[in-house]
Parts: C-alpha cells; structure tokens; sequence
C-alpha cells in the first residue's frame, strides 16, 4: 500500500451507521422546525421525500461502485463534465459538511440546557470545545472511530424507538391532538418536502468513504437504502409520538421537544435518557461529516483540485493536515453564527444539496452514455427514470430553498462562495506555473487500480 493510500478498514455494518449517524442529529431540537413548516403532518413530507431520495440512493449506488474513490461528487462530475465543474461540485459538498458540524455542536449543546440551563455565548463556547476535542478523535484509526460510531448509533436507534412507543402507547396520547395534520395546508407540506432534504444529507457520505471499505462494491447499494430506512423510523416515530401528546403551537414555544414531553408524562428520567443518547448521535453525525469533509479534501487533492499537501496521511492513516483545515473551518462558522443558524442552515443547505444532487443525477446520466464500458458492479434498473425523478425532484429542492431564503441566508452563502473562488484560481495558476505538481488529474478506472 502507498504512503498516501487509505486504510480499508469499514464493514457495511460500519458504513450504515456512519451514514445514518449522519442524517440523525438533533432532531429533538430541529423538531421544532419541522412542525413549523408543516404540523405533524411533517411525518408525511419526511416520507415523501425519502421516497424521492430513494432513486438517488440508487444513482449514488451505481456510481459509488464504479468510482470508489474519496472524494465521491467530485470525482463523479469532474468525469462527466471537467476538472473546473467538479471542483465547484467539490466547494458545494465542503458547504453541506461544514456548516452542519456547527449545527450539531449546537444540538449537544442545547441538550445539555436540559440538565443545566445555558446561554447563548456559553453554547457557543461548549461547542466550540467539542470540535476540538473531536478533532484529535478523527486523527485516531479509522476503525476505532468507526466502532465507537457502530455503538453511539445503534444504541441510539434502540432508544428513540423505544421512547417513541412509551410516548405514543402513554394515555396522554391522542390523535386528536395530531389534527389538524397540516396546519399550513398544501404548500406547508410541499415546501417542507424541499426543505427537510437536510435531513437526509448523510446517505452521501457513503462515497467519501467507499475508498476505506473492505466488503464487495456491488453491495453498498443496502448501505445507502439501509441508512435511509433507519433514518425515516426514528424521524417518523418521534413526529408521532410527540405531535400526539402536545400541540404545534406549544412545540414552537419550547426548546427541546421530546425529553421536555417525557416531563409532561411524568418521566423525567425518560428525558435525561434521551438527551444522553441524542447527544450521543449528535457526535456520530459530527464523526461522520468530520471524517468526510476530509476525505472531500483527500480526493480534491489527488485531482490536483487544491493543494497536495491534504493527501498526508499520519501513522493512523488519516488525512491529518485536511484534518486541520475542516477543524479551523467549523470552529470559524461556530464562533460566528447567530442565534438564526437553524433558520439559515435549512434553506441554504436545501439550495446546495440540491444543486450538488442534480449535479450527480445528469452525471449519471451522462456517463452512462459516454463510458458505457466501464464496470459497474451494481446497476441501476430503469436509469432513465430514476434520473427524470431524481432531476425533478433536485429542482423542487432547490426552487423552494431558494424563494425561502432571507437576506441572512444569502449573505453567507454569498461568503461562503466567495471564499472558494481564490482557492479555485490559486490551482488554476499553479497549473501554469508548476504543471508537473498540478497538471490536472481526474480519477477514473482508466487511470487507476
């Protein structure tokens, strides 16, 4: 093995906790959002729109088993369309990781109020704190995070379901309290169909991974749509459980939902368990968007995308120095982020996954056409139906992302790209002046092992 090659070291069992560690956060913090846009009928958009993930899943499958390397969009979308598109696929996917660490050091943070009451500036601080620990845990061996993720994860999911049934089989449970189930109507639940993609940023992180695993390519598809399954129970369950017991309005005043509804019904320990495993998930997503971003990072580098220097790797085989930069990056958002970050992070990260995913849908496409050849352990049945379903529903995620988006939105977004653009023309001049470093690399079968 290379100096510079990464360890294969990830079972399935490993790759679908990352992954749906990934999409399960804090969701008894973002519940809130969720009723707001659509009621309790939010269980309902949460499962329309894993249905139309479902065909991603499925893209994202076939060419995560014919490309497996890190870097995973990237590397996709620079074959199909070039070095320079797939390096702003690259910028975009860095956004949907970055900005959702902060998010997450927010959730155990929140938690945390439970137990003890905190302010905003103390939230902040301990987030703060919990980055940089994880930073020194993400340059461990991969398989030693993994396993502590596969623990955190699975344990969880055993929690929350069984929170969930207490909640819903508790006699303080009525569907009448479900009702009205969309209380905003139609557009309520459309817009939360676009906007609760977030929710699912995670079932890509496979990809960035794909690279370090050790079981054959044709089986990640149960990856994607396992992670995908377990993300949609817990999420569904906890709708229910609690839009069965108290009303939306009472949800909008609150600050964490479920273990304050577990007080209702006169299970404080309940809470306490729920906030000590939801904090738990929260650092399994944080892992997983941490271990990717670097990964992101990795792959870019190999295509002579950003700097050489993000492909050294430490004993542990982890890419130390990428590392440092995702760390540097999410602490900066975490310091600086206002007390609207929830409200700002759905609708841009709605924006960006939206055009990173239909960016990945016509590179399907595409390469279906023009590499025809290339071996593709799983295959995509009906390609150009899950592409036609995959494009439109990207469109509608970006569409309702963007008419919801404030100025504060467009502001960081507009930061936020404009701080990829120097780093897009460093490589573009270093390609001039120092071509046998910089020459332009896109990974493909033709080109590697």
């Amino acid at each position: 093995m290379s100096d510079n090659a990464l360890k294969k070291e990830l079972k399935l069992t490993n790759l679908i906790s990352m992954a749906a560690g990934g999409m399960i956060a804090a969701w008894m913090v973002e519940i809130k959002f969720w009723f707001e846009l659509s009621g309790p009928g939010a269980v309902l958009s949460l499962l329309t729109c894993a249905v139309l993930v479902l065909p991603l899943c499925l893209i994202y499958s076939e060419l995560t088993s014919t490309l497996p390397y890190a870097g995973g969009e990237n590397i996709w979308v620079s074959n199909a369309f070039g070095w320079d598109i797939g390096w702003f696929s690259c910028w975009g996917v860095m956004l949907l990781y970055i900005m959702a660490m902060p998010t997450v050091a927010y959730g155990i943070a929140s938690m945390v109020g439970f137990l003890y009451p905190i302010t905003f500036f103390q939230t902040k601080v301990i987030a703060a704190v919990i980055l940089v620990i994880w930073f020194f845990l993400t340059n461990k061996e991969l398989k030693i995070l993994a396993k502590m993720q596969s623990i955190m994860f699975w344990s969880t999911l055993v929690v929350s379901i069984f929170a969930s049934i207490i909640f819903i089989t508790n006699h303080n449970w009525s569907y009448n309290t479900l009702t009205p189930w969309f209380p905003n109507g139609f557009a309520g639940y459309g817009a939360a169909v676009g906007l609760l993609i977030m929710k699912f940023v995670g079932f890509d992180l496979i990809p960035q991974l794909s690279e370090e695993s050790n079981f054959p390519k044709k089986k990640l598809w149960i990856a994607f749509v396992g992670s995908l399954f377990c993300t949609v129970l817990i999420y569904g369950l906890a709708v229910i459980g609690v839009g069965g017991i108290v009303r939306t309005e009472w949800i909008a005043q609150t600050d964490i939902v479920d273990p304050r509804v577990a007080d209702i019904i006169g299970m404080h320990w309940l809470g306490v368990i729920i906030v000590i495993m939801g904090s738990l998930t929260c650092l399994t997503t944080l892992s997983s968007f941490w271990l990717c971003a670097s990964r992101t990072l990795y792959g870019a580098a190999k295509q002579r995308q950003f700097t050489p220097i993000f492909t050294t790797l430490n004993k542990e085989g982890q890419p130390w120095k990428a590392n440092i930069v995702v760390g540097i990056l999410s602490i900066y958002f975490t310091v600086f982020a206002p007390e609207a970050w929830i409200n700002y992070i759905y609708t841009i990260y709605g924006a960006a996954a939206g055009v990173v995913y239909l960016l990945v849908t016509l590179s399907f496409l595409k390469l279906r056409k023009t590499k025809p050849n290339w071996e593709r352990p799983f295959k995509v049945k009906g390609a150009m139906a899950m592409g036609s379903i995959s494009i439109i529903f990207t469109l509608w995620v970006i569409y309702s992302s963007v008419i919801a988006m404030d100025i504060g939105a467009w502001v960081v977004l507009g930061l936020y790209i404009l701080l990829g653009i120097p780093f897009w023309i460093y490589a573009k001049k270093k390609q001039k002046t120092e071509p046998e470093k910089w020459a332009p690399v896109i990974l493909s079968p033709d080109n590697q092992e």
